[in-house]
């Protein structure tokens, strides 16, 4: 759940991961009640801290429904739920083999247990990312260097800079003290340079590779130049996780949380969530286009690979700059209804266009995507109501009055005008009105030029034209 900035897509997120079809309109849990009832299984919540009070209200309505479930949840504090079982997750026990064996995997070093090590394990509590932390510096350093440096650290007065990942919604047991300053040490032995990627990349909620690292991270000392040697540095040191079979890094919550910390200290956090905001806005309109061509399949495993950073930049966007945040939704949305994401489509376009007052390109296209929502939906009242409304901005935007259209002009309809003649004959189709359809896509399809494919809208309201037949 680290990818949710609030609770309001928490129910839709759950019922993705149960794999519940249900595509009815609304976010409220009866779908998902109906679905978990008469099963048997195990639901986890992973990292729930930010939201436990909406989780232990959703864990509440679920258990009440669904007697054959059972649910583990891992936070920093209870969920409050009735019946709720706690478990303290303590660390490796650092004397203990386990903890001795991550330090040696993660350095690959054969070390012996008598020697820096073993007191480096103690120290650092079995706390397993210290101990990777740790082992990142062994590498560089040795484990003598690391041991001492490491005494002197832990024992020192506490240190305002470590409280960065204080929070007030999280409670960290006293041992995590220890894992805060190994946090914070790993910060200081950090250069400049890396420090301030470490804060920049904090932006990112999700999966990150070197070229969108750059795009959104670069400014100042950061250039595309320095970047990459700044960004293997942090991998060294095990701040950022290595990269995937497909290029992408990630940074876990708590360093990320580290790294936030000190990008409000900058003073950037506002800059870099924009610049971050504008990046995927540009994806989208890259995606968007893409969609009518061969890098369509291309474009959606983007869209799945990046979707946390794209809701992320869609929120950003709704309390800063609407009329963008309506041209990002308008582009991708299509595209999160076809991947069965149909509530998130539907909240981030009507929250768009309830917010932003732009006419145009835009809006038409915001609509229509809404409106196809709808229609996957069945909500098939709002749905009409959005098809004339789109109908209507397509028109305005091609035709204004001073300039309208006519069946018989040699340039024919635009793309927005077939977009609304698909959406409509879309609409009739799904109330049983087949003729309907057929009729409202050849009153456009006559006067376009060119083939079936030569574009995305005509090629739709071709599709339509087959699917009436």
């Amino acid at each position: 759940l680290g990818q949710l900035d609030g609770e309001r897509l928490l129910v839709a997120l759950v019922a993705d991961s149960v794999d519940l079809a249900d595509h009815t309109p609304g976010t409220d849990t009866g779908a998902l009640r109906r679905r978990l009832a008469e099963t048997r299984l195990l639901l986890v919540l992973d990292c729930c801290d930010h939201l436990a009070d909406a989780c232990g209200r959703l864990v509440t309505e679920l258990l009440d429904a669904a007697p054959g479930l059972t649910v583990l949840a891992t936070s920093r504090r209870p969920l409050g739920v009735p019946g709720e079982h706690t478990v303290l997750l303590d660390p490796l026990p650092p004397t203990g083999d386990d903890a001795l064996a991550l330090l040696r995997t993660a350095t690959g070093q054969d070390l012996p247990a008598a020697g820096p090590a073993g007191e480096i394990c103690v120290r650092l509590e079995g706390i397993p990312l210290a101990l990777e932390l740790a082992a990142a510096q062994i590498r560089l350093q040795g484990a003598e260097a690391v041991r001492d440096q490491l005494g002197s650290r832990l024992t020192a007065p506490p240190d305002a800079r470590f409280d960065l990942l204080a929070h007030p919604e999280r409670v960290w047991p006293a041992r995590h003290q220890t894992l805060r300053a190994a946090i914070g040490w790993s910060h200081e032995l950090a250069d400049p340079l890396e420090r301030l990627l470490w804060a920049r990349l904090s932006v990112f909620r999700g999966p990150f590779d070197l070229a969108t690292a750059t795009a959104v991270c670069t400014g100042g000392p950061l250039t595309p130049a320095t970047l990459p040697t700044a960004l293997d540095g942090l991998v060294r040191a095990s701040v950022v996780r290595p990269a995937d079979t497909a290029g992408r890094h990630r940074l876990l919550d708590t360093i990320r949380e580290y790294g936030a910390g000190w990008l409000d200290r900058l003073g950037e956090t506002g800059t870099v969530a924009d610049r971050h905001a504008a990046h995927f806005r540009a994806l989208a309109a890259e995606g968007r286009a893409a969609w009518h061509g061969p890098r369509q399949l291309h474009w959606h495993h983007a869209v799945d690979t990046h979707h946390t950073d794209l809701r992320t930049a869609l929120d950003r966007l709704l309390r800063t700059d609407p009329d963008a945040a309506l041209d990002l939704v308008g582009s991708v949305a299509f595209a999160w209804s076809s991947r069965g994401r149909l509530r998130e489509a539907r909240d981030g376009l009507e929250q768009a266009l309830l917010l932003s007052d732009a006419r145009g390109r835009a809006r038409t296209r915001a609509l229509w995507a809404l409106g196809v929502t709808l229609v996957l939906q069945g909500d098939l009242g709002p749905a009409q109501e959005v098809s004339e409304r789109c109908a209507r901005e397509a028109r305005h935007t091609e035709h204004p009055p001073e300039r309208p259209w006519a069946p018989s002009e040699p340039h024919g309809p635009g793309e927005l005008t077939l977009d609304a003649a698909a959406l409509a004959g879309l609409l009739a189709l799904a109330t049983g009105r087949a003729r309907a359809a057929l009729l409202v896509v050849d009153h456009v399809l006559g006067s376009a030029r060119g083939r079936p494919a030569d574009s995305a809208a005509t090629l739709r309201c071709h599709l339509v034209r087959v699917f009436a037949l």
